[in-house]
């Protein structure tokens, strides 16, 4: 792997993970509506924007990995989170080795990832912090509470994430394009750019 594109990969995470801190904590601090169908759709298109980007198997657990790491660092560390952050992105890479070729072609497959990458990454959740993790609140629903939790917030996730994958899909493929000359750029440069937007991400996530 390339030292840009792993750079490019931290980026994302770090931004991903700046999402979940900020966003995330103001959409929770103000009552909204399951803050998390939210928060799942936005990763869900930094992921795909990323998979377009740099098409690489495994791209979206680092990208899950780094941004649990900013979110522990940056924020109060509530496991269950942190959990669900890193299995998105096991469920996206998951779906992106089986569809990404798809994608690729097709408009519509892109909006299929979505929704099969949210109902994977709930389904993974539940069952995981119900049956291997122990969370108490999970054993306590059992089995019908995580199918209700799968059905309901899942299915209002798969219907943002068919949004936001075809957007993160269209966004990396316009960046890429050869009429953009901003990324254009020599690859010192472009490794200087990516070092400071992460250096910032995460200057802001500990002081704020």
């Amino acid at each position: 792997m390339k030292k840009e594109m792993l750079l490019g990969l931290i980026f994302l995470g770090s931004l991903w993970g700046a999402v979940e801190v900020f966003l995330g904590d103001f959409l929770y601090s103000i009552g909204a509506f399951h803050p998390s169908i939210i928060l799942t759709a936005i990763a869900f298109g930094i992921l795909a924007f990323a998979r377009r980007y740099y098409p690489r198997a495994g791209s979206s657990i680092l990208i899950a990995t780094i941004a649990v790491l900013f979110r522990f660092i940056n924020a109060s560390p509530h496991y269950c989170h942190l959990f669900a952050i890193f299995l998105d992105g096991v469920a996206f890479d998951i779906i992106a080795i089986f569809l990404s070729n798809r994608a690729e072609s097709k408009f519509i497959w892109r909006g299929i990832m979505g929704v099969f990458s949210a109902y994977l990454g709930y389904s993974l959740f539940g069952f995981i912090m119900a049956y291997v993790v122990h969370y108490p609140h999970w054993v306590r629903i059992g089995l019908p509470g995580i199918l209700n939790y799968i059905g309901f917030r899942g299915s209002l996730a798969a219907v943002g994430s068919f949004l936001t994958v075809p957007l993160g899909y269209l966004l990396a493929r316009f960046l890429k394009s050869k009429t953009l000359k901003v990324f254009k750029l020599k690859p010192l440069r472009v490794f200087e750019l990516l070092s400071l937007a992460t250096l910032c991400l995460w200057i802001v996530g500990k002081v704020v």
